[in-house]
């Protein structure tokens, strides 16, 4: 029964992956002739100067800044659809609009908002400094702008995962809590994140991985600019292989791509292993 199964994930994940591990080693001409190079496309890439190093950079300050943000407005969410009132079911049909949106055009709403001659956000800001530059022409803004668009997106899929933890939680537990004088703050601290930590730590893992492969909504925001200010390692293996047509660069930087998300996923799995997300 689940032999279709095996070889449609051989088809269409295995072959691609191992042809992609080929391609890594090897340089291929202009003429199509295929040479095998071992290490070099790694050491080009380590080779080339500071970009294959700022996109390591970007990468990690775009996932690790998304998920510092993404965790305090989760719980706060998520706390606020699980209570049992009128307006929960409206709250949570509003906080799933960022996950719902296609990446491309919610980042096409924010290019416009951002736009120099009609948008909202950029006409606010001439109006309170004139001379201002434009968020996406700087590096440090343009990189806070991809930032914020990811948390605003990430933000209701941990949201779910940490509303189903605390639905889960018996009210009898906050009850004996309340008994014994515990406040809201100590209620939330001493049981509902230690008893979610599970939801979070798998919620955490996934929207790490999808920060590390963004290249879509990265490409269509910023295209990797100003400069390489924003192109982080997703970004520029699109760059390599689609608009350079450097099948070889990009298949390197494919593998320095899964070796981050097998570190992450590496990380978590001690950490479960350890006790310290589920126990």
């Amino acid at each position: 029964m689940v032999l279709p199964a095996i070889v449609l994930l051989v088809i269409f994940l295995m072959i691609p992956i191992v042809t992609g591990f080929i391609m890594a080693f090897q340089h291929t001409s202009f003429a199509g002739e295929t040479s095998f190079v071992g290490f070099g496309n790694f050491i080009q890439l380590l080779s080339e100067g500071g970009r294959f190093f700022n996109n390591l950079r970007v990468s990690l300050t775009y996932v690790c800044c998304n998920i510092l943000l993404v965790i305090p407005m989760s719980y706060g969410t998520a706390l606020l659809i699980t209570r049992k009132n009128r307006f929960a079911r409206f709250f949570r049909s509003i906080y799933l609009l960022p996950w719902i949106i296609a990446p491309v055009v919610s980042t096409m709403m924010v290019r416009t908002m951002l736009n120099g001659d009609v948008g909202l956000i950029e006409l606010i800001l001439k109006k309170i400094a004139p001379d201002h530059l434009l968020l996406l022409s700087r590096g440090n803004t343009a990189l806070l702008v991809m930032i914020l668009h990811s948390f605003w997106r990430s933000f209701p899929y941990i949201m779910l995962f940490l509303a189903a933890g605390i639905s889960s939680i018996s009210d009898e537990l906050y009850e004996a809590a309340r008994v014994d004088g515990a406040g809201k703050l100590r209620c939330f601290f001493s049981l509902t994140v230690p008893m979610t930590l599970n939801q979070l730590g798998i919620s955490i893992l996934m929207v790490t991985i999808w920060g590390l492969q963004d290249s879509e909504s990265v490409y269509a925001l910023t295209g990797g600019g100003p400069g390489y200010a924003t192109e982080n390692i997703a970004v520029r293996v699109f760059k390599a292989s689609f608009v350079n047509f450097d099948l070889n660069t990009g298949a390197a930087l494919c593998i320095v791509l899964i070796l981050l998300c097998l570190l992450f996923m590496f990380l978590y799995f001690k950490s479960l292993m350890r006790g310290d997300i589920y126990e």
